[in-house]
């Protein structure tokens, strides 16, 4: 290390990384202090250095005492392990950072933490901008424990994340009823975990005393997902109505954008403070022919769980096949009774079960979400050394990978921005498991530039979608969004009730809806005058309103490119009773599929319609439908009722609920299997009562005891609680 007047904070962290630190110890902890108080006063870099020797402790000595201290001043008083050397001004100070009634007596906030949570507690609300390293969500679990809010509402992106928050606070004990679907009644004391889709679908809203939007920076209308922004926004809305104060939370945002209304008065923090240190590594830019190899080169060397971050599923299915033909894979424990329940209920040749045999994990948003979910579990538990993910795994999983390696700069067909970089690169390192995390990148990072988060609900400029101003009230939009309304406000063809009913769908498109069904001749009014389930032609004429005037497409989406292949694919999906290997079979034998002989694009096109369209869109804008043509049908003395069939595509028809058990981790065709023991159940409240008490010894499969077992763990406390 260098001399006295030469230590600088490169050289020490040089020295760190050695892993020895000699008789340099107290040395390096002086400098540490001196970077902590006085006229060179760096918290920052003082932070970083004390949590990149974390791992060095043992070689402290008599040293020890000085470094806790030098923890306690930076404010890291979860890394402290012998209290009982401070001075009793630091002990008080630690125990004025521990949480209210928490179960877990490690838990102790730093001072960034406590400062949110102390305003959360006093009914304040606070817009938080921190690293992902932070703990965001320990201060909601912290606020909920303290028994001062029975009702919170908790917004979270994507389902993977209700998942992971649910179990989260299940096993928390904190007495709320953990609700994370529409359908489940409420308790006494509730805690709603929900997309914004499934928010807006709950009715009513219980009392709230807090509500928490995760990934605030999703209120912000991109050029990838406008509707699902509008909906954030809408179901923001709906919240902000209840007087409750929030609590936003996300990565790298640099502030809010002005002109907000006094109601969305907070505290707004934004703070690079982070509990684990990060090295990145800018290695050659390979040329296009040469990315793979360059990868297989870099992986070689690498120690400790690594995620590789992909653009698209596509290029994880390259990366990951590449990484198994290497070799860089290894035979893992459990492994194959996982890929062989894969094998068997997908398709033997599909790329994710062979990979697993090798701990070799694969994460995109075409996987079923408990077969995603046991993934990142055995990645977590150190069963899978690789995971090979896409943006599904960024937005917000929790992952305990030590090297993240930034294979694609890729992100919805744009180059990363600072902040989507900034977001993926905040995956490496865990705290408490990997001290210091490593980020591999094969091109010069972006430059730092974080966004301001515009939030459309109140800005009401131009790019805000007609389908979220008309959920607001008269007296809420601006004079250019009535003007851009006035067309939809003055007809009279749709109510306005109705277009509001319908969230998220253009107006101007359901208009045109019912222009077109008033034109229709009497046969094609009985068309659509069905109820129940619908013939093979009334389907079509269900789907031709749903691609031709409520979601146009362009070119291909998820397996659909027209009203006809779309009619096609929902019929061939019912024929089978939804399942998965029969449809696959199908796609590699027909002559007009893309995939012939080709296993993994035909699970994978399979598995993302199924997800799409009967799982998610074609029900919800099929109910749409039903709200628009059923006026004109009255008209005709014909009447039209969806529901049922809607019911059924949700449920990608098998038997009522079963899918629903994808989310808490069991999957369908284990469930489908056991339904007859689950029996009798009215409801997804009964059914998951059946499902925490079933004797897991009754499930024959390895594989899927494993599974049923994890899924009873999630849905009961822990016994620390």
């Amino acid at each position: 290390m260098a001399t006295s007047d030469e230590l600088t904070t490169a050289a020490l962290r040089a020295r760190i990384s050695s892993g020895d630190l000699g008789d340099e110890a107290f040395r390096a902890l002086s400098f540490i202090a001196s970077l902590l108080s006085g006229g060179r006063r760096d918290v920052s870099n003082a932070r970083d250095l004390l949590i990149r020797m974390l791992d060095l402790r043992s070689q402290f000595g008599p040293s020890e005492p000085a470094y806790e201290a030098l923890l306690r001043e930076a404010g890291l008083f979860a890394y402290i392990r012998s209290p009982e050397n401070l001075p009793v001004g630091d002990l008080l100070a630690l125990e004025a950072h521990r949480p209210l009634d928490f179960p877990d007596p490690d838990v102790i906030f730093h001072p960034v933490q406590a400062r949110a949570y102390r305003y959360l507690l006093s009914g304040r609300s606070v817009i938080l901008s921190a690293p992902t390293s932070f703990g965001k969500s320990l201060i909601l679990d912290a606020v909920l424990r303290s028994g001062r809010f029975d009702n919170v509402a908790v917004v979270v992106p994507t389902l993977a994340l209700i998942d992971e928050t649910r179990r989260r606070l299940i096993r928390l004990g904190s007495g709320h009823r953990v609700i994370s679907h529409p359908s489940q009644s409420l308790g006494e004391r509730n805690v709603l975990v929900m997309t914004q889709e499934r928010l807006l679908e709950v009715e009513p809203l219980p009392p709230l005393d807090l509500f928490m939007i995760d990934e605030f920076y999703k209120l912000s209308i991109p050029a990838g997902q406008p509707d699902r922004s509008a909906l954030l926004n809408h179901a923001l809305h709906r919240l902000m109505k209840t007087g409750a104060p929030f609590y936003f939370a996300g990565p790298n945002v640099q502030t809010i954008a002005d002109g907000l209304p006094e109601l969305f008065e907070a505290a707004f923090i934004a703070t690079d403070y982070a509990t684990v240190a990060v090295d990145m590594v800018v290695l050659p830019r390979p040329r296009r022919e040469e990315r793979i190899a360059a990868l297989l080169n870099l992986c070689q060397d690498l120690e400790g769980p690594t995620l590789i971050y992909c653009s698209r599923p596509e290029s994880a299915r390259n990366v990951a096949a590449a990484l198994l033909d290497a070799g860089l894979g290894r035979q893992v424990a459990g492994a194959t009774d996982a890929a062989d329940w894969v094998a068997r209920e997908f398709h033997p040749e599909w790329l994710v079960g062979r990979a697993m045999r090798h701990g070799i994990g694969i994460h995109h948003g075409k996987l079923p979400r408990a077969l995603a979910q046991y993934q990142v579990d055995s990645f977590n538990d150190g069963r899978l050394d690789w995971l090979v993910c896409t943006s599904t795994l960024i937005e917000g999983v929790n992952t305990t990978a030590k090297n993240v390696v930034i294979y694609d700069h890729i992100l919805n067909g744009r180059v990363l921005d600072y902040f989507s970089f900034a977001n993926i690169k905040g995956r490496s390192g865990r705290m408490r498991r990997h001290f210091v995390g490593k980020v591999y990148v094969f091109r010069d990072p972006p430059s730092e530039n974080l966004p301001t988060v515009d939030i459309p609900l109140y800005s009401q400029s131009d790019d805000v979608p007609e389908s979220l101003l008309i959920q607001l009230d008269d007296q809420e939009l601006t004079e250019r969004s009535r003007e851009r309304l006035r067309g939809v406000l003055d007809q009279e063809i749709v109510p306005v009730e109705t277009l509001q009913m319908n969230a998220g769908i253009d107006p101007s498109r359901q208009i045109e809806l019912v222009r077109h069904v008033r034109s229709l001749s009497a046969f094609g009014l009985r068309q659509l005058a069905w109820t129940g389930l619908p013939t093979y032609d009334q389907l079509q004429a269900a789907s031709q309103l749903i691609i031709n005037f409520l979601n146009p497409i362009s070119g291909r989406q998820h397996g659909v490119s027209s009203a006809n292949q779309l009619t096609f694919r929902m019929n061939l999906a019912r024929s089978v009773d939804g399942d998965v290997r029969s449809l696959v079979e199908q796609e590699l034998v027909n002559p007009r599929s893309e995939y012939v002989d080709d296993p993994d694009g035909a699970v994978e096109a399979t598995l993302d319609f199924l997800r799409h369209w009967p799982g998610f869109l074609f029900p919800k804008l099929l109910i749409a439908a039903q709200n628009l043509v059923n006026p004109t049908l009255t008209e005709a003395h014909l009447r039209a009722d969806y529901s049922v069939f809607a019911a059924q595509c949700l449920n990608l028809f098998l038997p009522d609920q079963v899918v629903v058990l994808e989310e808490y981790g069991f999957p369908a065709q284990a469930a489908e299997s056991l339904i007859h023991r689950l029996r009798p159940y009215d409801d997804l409240d009964s059914l998951l009562v059946r499902l925490a008490q079933v004797d897991p010894a009754l499930v024959s499969d390895t594989f899927e005891r494993e599974l049923l077992i994890r899924a009873q763990e999630g849905l009961r406390p822990s016994e620390s609680a």
